[in-house]
């Protein structure tokens, strides 16, 4: 009954869609293996997908391609993480609105245009002409640049595990020229209002006090003198990571994370 209720909501949605010329809607269904549950991104609809998805990649057609193959692939992973990436990049690009967190590309894109496109390379050329001859003379920081042209780069999951394989002095220069020196694509990160997390407002029942706030941070490090807390084990490191959710930052085994005192 389910799987009859998804195939009658897909044709009344695709019907829809090609009757009123909307480009807002999208719907997956995914490894079902039928037609009938093809993808539908903004204008393009794979069941049925036209002529200019192939021969014009600055249509909107040809977009709608790309982000769906490209979202597949997302689906495709199952985590969380990569199924938020997936939603945000259709509502960035066809929903009328950006989105602040996927907003910023620093690929060479169909969907930035032919000026932005070349305003970019021609501000990298000018700007940071040194650092990207250095990059591309050397075969270590050249296939990292290769490597981040074949992924979209907003995917932060990629392009972590691209660059610290690849992670050189080289590497540092070219990004630090491009992205914080000259902030050549124009990108721009608030920190997030959303959402509000209030501070402790007490441990152990204490009133929490910066000392006490201190301790908690290092942990179980050893030979810290009077700052360690109660119960530390007396370890190299002052906490281990036990799980995480984001498969770039925190899913790696034997993580360790130190904090010690600064020196005075």
């Amino acid at each position: 009954r389910d799987v009859q209720f998804l195939s009658g909501a897909f044709r009344e949605r695709r019907t829809a869609a090609r009757e009123t010329g909307s480009t807002c809607t999208a719907q997956f269904a995914v490894d079902c293996g039928d037609n009938e549950y093809a993808p539908l991104v903004g204008p393009y609809d794979e069941a049925n997908p036209g002529l200019l998805s192939d021969l014009a990649p600055w249509t909107d057609a040809a977009s709608g391609k790309r982000l769906a193959e490209q979202m597949n692939g997302l689906f495709s992973k199952r985590t969380s993480d990569d199924f938020a990436f997936a939603v945000m990049l259709f509502f960035n690009r066809f929903s009328g609105e950006e989105v602040d967190w996927v907003r910023h590309s620093i690929d060479v894109t169909w969907e930035k245009g032919v000026s932005r496109n070349a305003y970019e390379l021609y501000s990298m050329v000018t700007k940071c002409g040194s650092c990207i001859s250095d990059c591309l003379a050397d075969e270590n920081c050249k296939a990292c640049i290769d490597a981040l042209d074949k992924i979209d780069t907003r995917d932060q999951v990629s392009s972590y595990r691209t660059v610290v394989s690849y992670e050189s002095e080289l590497l540092r220069d070219f990004s630090l020229c491009i992205l914080q020196k000259n902030n050549i694509f124009g990108c721009d990160a608030k920190i997030p209002e959303l959402p509000v997390v209030r501070p402790l407002d007490e441990w152990r029942g204490q009133a929490m006090t910066t000392k006490l706030a201190r301790s908690i941070m290092f942990g179980h490090l050893k030979d810290i003198g009077e700052e360690t807390p109660e119960g530390s084990t007396q370890l190299p490191v002052s906490w281990k990571v036990a799980c995480g959710a984001n498969v770039a930052y925190d899913q790696f085994p034997s993580q360790n994370q130190l904090f010690y005192p600064s020196a005075r």
